[in-house]
């Protein structure tokens, strides 16, 4: 403790009078509460270190889940926004056939496709899915490999997939 006391005069922090003065009170606590009652104010302090650590590491845990927990869920759309891009047919909604479906909600929706896109969907070998954002349009149709994986990862996003019915 002296060594502190040292380096906080020798920087000009603190005077010898202050020094002095620390140095009374410490010796008169010291006779007051003894030496069992100075080991009880120690250990006391050593608690209240212990307890704050301990509060640290839970803080620190849980910032570190909650961290995780986003990067997962960024990783998960990122893996979605690439499926549904990665399958999108393009020129599937370049048709004047209406095709008609549900949407999430109950609500009948429909895309004009192209004859060749609506052939598909009746074959399995499209599927209509929520765009998510990811693509124009609020819905788009994408391959069966894209709606198989979509279907694993999203599965409420998917719309219609006439899935069985592939040759």
């Amino acid at each position: 403790m002296s060594d502190l006391r040292d380096q906080l005069r020798k920087a000009g922090l603190v005077s010898d009078k202050e020094l002095r003065q620390a140095k009374h009170r410490e010796r008169v606590h010291a006779s007051e509460v003894g030496p069992k009652g100075l080991q009880e104010e120690r250990d006391a302090e050593e608690q209240r270190l212990r307890a704050e650590l301990e509060a640290r590491r839970k803080v620190d845990k849980a910032r570190a889940d909650e961290q995780k927990r986003r990067q997962a869920e960024a990783e998960s759309r990122d893996h979605l926004a690439s499926l549904i891009r990665g399958g999108w047919i393009r020129e599937a909604t370049a048709g004047s056939r209406r095709f008609f479906f549900e949407t999430r909600t109950g609500r009948i929706s429909f895309l004009d496709l192209s004859d060749t896109a609506a052939r598909r969907l009746a074959m399995g070998r499209a599927a209509i899915v929520e765009t998510c954002g990811f693509v124009r349009g609020e819905f788009c149709v994408v391959t069966d490999k894209a709606a198989a994986a979509i279907r694993q990862l999203r599965p409420e996003i998917l719309r219609l997939w006439a899935e069985g019915t592939a040759d």
